[in-house]
């Protein structure tokens, strides 16, 4: 895991010192691993202000150095994944590995994905597809909407009278927990795969009250 000098909560991701911690913590990651790169982060508003400030800095133009930049796109329009898609197998088909330290070699592809998204749920990134995956924050659903908001207060409400339903708070944290294990379980999909997994937030080094959700495999085997 990696650890932020920025706590990852709302108020720090506007941060421009947080998103510019992150910009680097990845572009550090696209210098080492060869192919493809997954970074998964909790929403498209992150993602979004993410690429918006990398832009107005030199961070966007020093990963592009190394790799070729993809989005997952917002609209649900299936032609425009597809598309998307489509870049990055291509990009990755026709890569090939780079001399250590050389600069201004593109190897491969980086892919900006969001948690629950369609890259995150569901699609193969074998072998060289993904040789890492970073995950940004603990993806926990937006307190905010009004259907989550409704789910928490019905399973609070039930969840004594009604054996198996966890309450409103166990609810929300396991979906979190989900979506960060469907995004790491992109990478390492047969028994000959490789790669690494990097989780970039603070509260994975405090403890097994934020650990205790992560895979087994995954869980077993962090480092900070």
């Amino acid at each position: 895991t990696h650890t932020p000098t920025q706590p990852h909560t709302h108020l720090h991701n506007q941060t421009y010192e947080f998103q510019d911690e992150i910009g680097a913590v990845i572009e550090h990651v696209c210098m080492i691993v060869p192919f493809g790169i997954l970074c998964f982060l909790p929403s498209y508003k992150m993602l979004e202000k993410l690429v918006a400030r990398w832009k107005q800095t030199d961070q966007w133009y020093k990963i592009s150095q190394r790799k070729v930049i993809v989005s997952e796109p917002r609209s649900g329009e299936r032609t425009d994944f597809n598309t998307t898609m489509e870049d990055f197998y291509r990009v990755i088909e026709t890569s090939h590995t780079h001399q250590p330290g050389s600069e201004g070699v593109c190897d491969g592809a980086l892919f900006l994905a969001v948690c629950r998204g369609k890259v995150s749920e569901g699609l193969d990134f074998a072998d060289n597809n993904a040789r890492a995956v970073i995950t940004v924050g603990i993806p926990f659903p937006n307190f905010k909407d009004k259907q989550v908001e409704l789910k928490r207060e019905y399973n609070t409400s039930h969840s004594h009278s009604r054996r198996g339903l966890l309450n409103g708070s166990e609810w929300y944290e396991i979906q979190a927990y989900r979506a960060i294990n469907q995004a790491l379980g992109r990478c390492i999909r047969h028994v000959k795969d490789w790669g690494a997994l990097i989780l970039v937030d603070d509260r994975f080094s405090k403890g097994q009250n934020y650990t205790k959700g992560l895979s087994r495999w995954v869980r077993t085997r962090l480092g900070h």
